[in-house]
């Protein structure tokens, strides 16, 4: 699964740790030891900071996306692991390259992201739900014709949710200039 996601080596040796961890504490019973897992390298990712959403670790594993969850909360609950909320602009730079958009873009989706982080409104928000909005907002400030429904493929999320979001981040960001 982490060849697949290209996680790098240190990474797959946090998911192996936890992965251990969670086998000698005793949390595998009554779990499919494919979704423990995949629970692992999801926390690994998060902990290391690579960002790699829980749907696109399912995809790649042989276990329901719900099933991944569940372990992931078990796990991380029961361990008493320190896992951080994943930063939204993280996730920028893999979707501007995926919809192949020009830098300016880019780094204005950063900073709609920052400001929007600021403002509060990533909170309870799925990340890559924020940074395909904020890349959606950067490109229609900057006059670049990227299509809702890339974006979308490319983040994996709903075209929906990219119409809730955009607005909400050009408001944090105070950007009055758009159409």
């Amino acid at each position: 699964m982490a060849a697949a996601l290209g996680v790098p080596d240190c990474t797959r040796e946090t998911a192996s740790v936890i992965y251990r961890q969670a086998l000698d504490d005793g949390l595998l019973p009554g779990r499919a030891v494919e979704a423990v897992a995949s629970a692992s390298l999801y926390a690994a990712s998060r902990m290391d900071g690579i960002p790699r959403s829980i749907n696109e670790i399912a995809t790649v594993s042989r276990v329901k996306q719900l099933r991944v969850e569940r372990a992931y909360r078990h796990i991380s609950r029961e361990l008493g692991l320190k896992i951080f909320p994943t930063d939204p602009s993280a996730f920028i730079g893999r979707l501007a390259s995926d919809v192949d958009c020009k830098p300016a873009t880019e780094q204005r989706a950063r900073q709609l992201v920052k400001a929007a982080r600021k403002e509060g409104v990533h909170s309870g928000k799925h990340p890559v739900g924020i940074a395909a909005g904020a890349l959606y907002a950067a490109a229609r400030l900057c006059d670049e014709q990227i299509r809702q429904v890339d974006i979308s493929r490319a983040a994996d999320v709903s075209e929906v949710t990219i119409r809730n979001r955009y607005p909400e981040i050009l408001a944090a960001a105070d950007c009055d200039d758009w159409t």
